[in-house]
């Protein structure tokens, strides 16, 4: 149990002195700001007394009315006024820095603490696994659960990753499709490919764009299954796999190139919006599942933590 007390009691210092951080930090700005107004009024002192030094215009003026000397007193003691507040808010700023190097010291070895301490955690957990007591069979079955939500977190992350690809082709294809005049004569078979009369590298490259978007809407779609397969979202890709089943139909009712384009491009563009919703659906319940994910490790250490006190 000492190991415990000593590991929290340096969790506990740890914390302090990164709020502590927080709050230098912030008086570093301000302190920051105060040293370069206080140079600038420094600076515009020592340049007024300068300029009676000098006798500029100024201090020639004072020296025929006989207040030179009375003028280039209070100058004098005005620069020497405003370079004392400099010199005090630059040692006010250093303190601070100094302050903070030895904060950031203190908390340079958190991440090996936090590790020691979640090892320590874990140990217990374990411990308390093999006792089989009503607070064991408690762990287990938050355990089980955290379990359960990473593997639907990784499926989701699987299915953004499909989405974010099949994105990019998306875009990729709809800027082909748009520059439709440098396609040259060309034609739309039923399957959505292009064919051409003369071997064009667009043509090449939209066919090309078109098959990796039918591959990927049916990546993206396996992907989605597999989530719903372990969490209930409400995600719809039929009209997703309608467009990849028979790519491009509509195409066929435009009479001339620029009007077969279009259509291309429109069609896209409508798949586009439903993956965009899609994708922001697959956030967002990601979000939510991370949150219930960290809610349920907080219990089980909030469980050991007790038990350990009890102790």
């Amino acid at each position: 149990m000492d190991g415990y007390n000593e590991l929290i009691e340096t969790l506990q210092k740890i914390r302090r002195s990164e709020e502590r951080l927080k709050v230098l930090l912030d008086n570093k700005v301000l302190l920051e700001q105060k040293v370069r107004e206080k140079k600038e009024i420094m600076e515009k002192e020592s340049y007024d007394v300068d300029k009676l030094e000098g006798l500029s215009i100024s201090g020639f003026l004072h020296l025929i009315k006989g207040t030179l000397i009375d003028k280039l007193d209070q100058e004098e003691r005005e620069a020497l006024i405003a370079k004392n507040q400099y010199e005090f808010a630059l040692e006010e700023l250093n303190v601070c820095m100094k302050e903070i190097e030895l904060v950031r010291d203190r908390i340079q070895n958190k991440f090996t603490v936090e590790r020691q301490y979640e090892t320590f955690l874990k140990n217990q957990e374990q411990i308390l696994l093999r006792q089989h007591t009503a607070l064991g069979e408690k762990i287990k079955d938050l355990t089980e659960k955290e379990y359960y939500l990473s593997e639907v977190i990784c499926e989701i992350e699987e299915a953004e990753e499909a989405g974010q690809y099949l994105e990019k082709l998306f875009l990729n294809i709809i800027h082909c499709l748009d520059a439709g005049e440098d396609l040259g004569v060309v034609d739309i078979l039923e399957s959505g490919l292009l064919v051409s009369s003369c071997i064009n590298e667009t043509v090449k490259e939209t066919n090309s764009n078109l098959v990796l978007i039918q591959q990927a809407i049916q990546k993206y779609h396996l992907e989605v299954m597999d989530v719903m397969a372990l969490y209930t979202l409400n995600l719809d890709t039929n009209k997703l796999l309608q467009f990849s089943d028979r790519f491009l139909i509509g195409v066929l009712q435009g009479k001339e190139l620029s009007d077969k384009l279009k259509i291309a491009s429109e069609m896209i563009k409508e798949m586009e919006v439903i993956l965009t919703k899609n994708m922001e659906t697959l956030k967002t319940k990601k979000m939510e599942v991370k949150l219930e994910r960290q809610q349920i490790k907080d219990s089980k250490v909030q469980m050991i933590e007790t038990a350990l006190e009890i102790k």
